[in-house]
């Protein structure tokens, strides 16, 4: 039995090594030579690869392992009580974004004629993809040896950690000192705690993805 346990511990953390590093390669070197090259926009193949490499690995795994998908990434239908923090998570997080932009910026003005390209990208796919991986897959890995708590903030050290290679290629346009890069930080890892804890209460991961999605959203749609 420790054989299998220390084996299936060794094999999640091959799949986590192994997907940083590809995407921190993806967003280091691949994208911005796909950029300059003007071989293929960025724009049009980052959602395909993003889907490539975030969500057909899990889907492969959970088949290896002969576990029924959805029920297992908690992607069933949706019923009252998930719908109930579905609300309260999109109330929030909406709430939030319209207070934190209202304290810290003089002229907002909220324009939410997105591109589909922000719709597709950064909305929709971002959402769910990054959820069904981080609280779907990574979360319920860890809690299999880790007590929530533990394996909501070990994932949400991941979760943070995956912004680093994107924020040091667009660093110049992010932040220029100490106190936002750490308030983005900050921002990041509460919200993926948010997220785990909304996972937990609604047993379901569709309030997660609604409200990751709504906050991209309202990322996009408050214009500084």
């Amino acid at each position: 039995m420790k054989s299998v346990e220390t084996s299936n511990r060794y094999s999640l953390l091959k799949h986590i090594v192994l997907f940083y590093i590809i995407w921190a390669l993806s967003e280091i070197i691949l994208f911005p030579f796909l950029e300059t090259s003007g071989f293929i926009s960025s724009y049009v193949f980052s959602p395909i690869w993003k889907i490539t490499v975030w969500l057909f690995p899990v889907i492969v795994i959970l088949k290896s392992q002969k576990r029924p998908i959805f029920s297992y990434l908690k992607l069933a239908p949706i019923d009252q009580k998930a719908l109930l923090w579905i609300v309260l998570g999109i109330s929030f997080i909406t709430g939030y974004n319209i207070l934190m932009h209202a304290l810290f910026y003089k002229n907002l003005v909220f324009s939410p004629y997105l591109t589909f390209m922000q719709w597709l990208n950064i909305v929709f796919i971002a959402g769910s993809v990054e959820e069904i991986l981080f609280r779907g897959y990574f979360l319920q890995k860890i809690r299999e040896r880790f007590s929530f708590w533990e394996g909501n903030f070990l994932v949400s050290l991941l979760f943070l950690s995956i912004h680093f290679p994107i924020w040091y290629v667009n660093a110049d346009k992010i932040a220029h000192t100490v106190i936002p890069w750490l308030q983005l930080m900050t921002f990041i890892s509460c919200f993926s705690l948010l997220q785990g804890l909304l996972f937990r209460k609604s047993c379901s991961l569709w309030p997660c993805i609604m409200m990751h999605m709504m906050n991209n959203f309202m990322a996009l749609a408050l214009v500084k």
